[in-house]
């Protein structure tokens, strides 16, 4: 990832056992919530959110039940770019709250590897979870090809059901795909050094005569506190 900005991990290995899995499987079944910030008709996006603060020194995870609204610029998001956004939040009792950490740890851990995440650096950072389900039709990234105005991030399948697309990628620039792929097994995770690359993923949609159409993310964040 150092020189690319990107990893590509194909079920890797988190340490989560299968009763963590269903854990985190289940927030989508029953903590989320329709994303209001979006767009009357683009309302396809249902989520929820957690937030911890990062001690970068042995990577210490502390969750946040009271984390300031997420903001991000205008620059990466033309949609909802300078507002002050707040998600429904998963509080820190709940049991999905050591799963999203166990997973953020590997990603640090990751970051560490690669240079990312150094002494040199921030000494706090902020790690944002955000539990993403799209609904198809939908669009996983209405706003195209863009940076998250993170330090890095990844983002993790959880589940997909009964649809077609949802083929991401990396760019060096807004046009030049570096590499595309599509996350199929659960826990199938793309981490990318968000000042390096931009990413995408393309709409999905129902195949025909499924009960259910739907693709399940976990997007872990890390920026500055």
């Amino acid at each position: 990832m150092r020189d690319r900005g990107y990893l590509l991990l194909r079920m890797p290995d988190f340490g989560l056992t299968t009763d963590e899995y269903a854990v985190l499987a289940d927030v989508y079944d029953r903590d989320l919530e329709l994303d209001r910030w979006l767009p009357p008709g683009q309302r396809r996006r249902s989520r929820a959110y957690q937030c911890f603060d990062v001690a970068v020194d042995g990577l210490v995870f502390t969750p946040n039940d009271t984390p300031r609204p997420y903001v991000q610029s205008m620059s990466v998001n033309p949609l909802q770019g300078g507002l002050e956004r707040e998600f429904r939040l998963v509080p820190s009792g709940h049991p999905v709250t050591a799963v999203a950490e166990k997973i953020a740890r590997t990603v640090a851990e990751s970051l560490v590897a690669a240079d990312l995440l150094t002494e040199r650096g921030p000494a706090r950072l902020v790690a944002d979870a955000h539990y993403i389900r799209i609904t198809a039709p939908g669009e996983p990234a209405p706003e195209g090809v863009h940076h998250d105005g993170l330090l890095a991030g990844s983002a993790h399948l959880v589940r997909r059901e009964g649809i077609t697309g949802g083929v991401s990628g990396a760019y060096d620039t807004p046009t030049h795909c570096l590499e595309s792929f599509e996350l199929t097994e659960p826990l199938d995770s793309f981490v990318f050094d968000d000042r390096k690359v931009m990413h995408y993923t393309t709409p999905i949609e129902p195949v025909a005569g499924a009960e259910r159409a739907f693709r399940d993310v976990l997007l872990i964040g890390f920026r500055s506190s």
